[in-house]
């Protein structure tokens, strides 16, 4: 969840850069429809059950839940807004932040 709060508070930090906010504003009409991109994302799909074989072995204890947040984060560098999270520093879901 780190990389995705980072994420999500420095939305503000880097849209006073002119171009960046040019590019917010082109791809997702404001700084708020982008965090409300992100996270409607994030939650509709990051607990879902997606990931696993089948349904039936996503279930819905908590290794579904861990196993769906996984693969949102496996599919991370294919969404529109994956370049927001690099130019919040984003590098990786393995505990380091630069």
């Amino acid at each position: 969840m780190n990389p995705l709060i980072i994420c999500i508070r420095g939305i503000d930090d880097i849209a006073r850069n002119a171009g960046i906010f040019n590019y917010i504003k082109d791809n997702f009409n404001s700084v708020d429809n982008l965090r409300k991109t992100i996270l409607v994302d994030f939650f509709r799909h990051a607990f879902d059950g997606s990931g696993a074989d089948n349904y039936f072995d996503a279930g819905s204890c908590v290794d579904g839940r861990l196993t769906s947040a996984w693969n949102w984060c496996s599919k991370l560098e294919k969404k529109p807004y994956f370049p927001i999270f690099l130019l919040t520093g984003f590098v990786g879901f393995d505990g380091r932040f630069e």
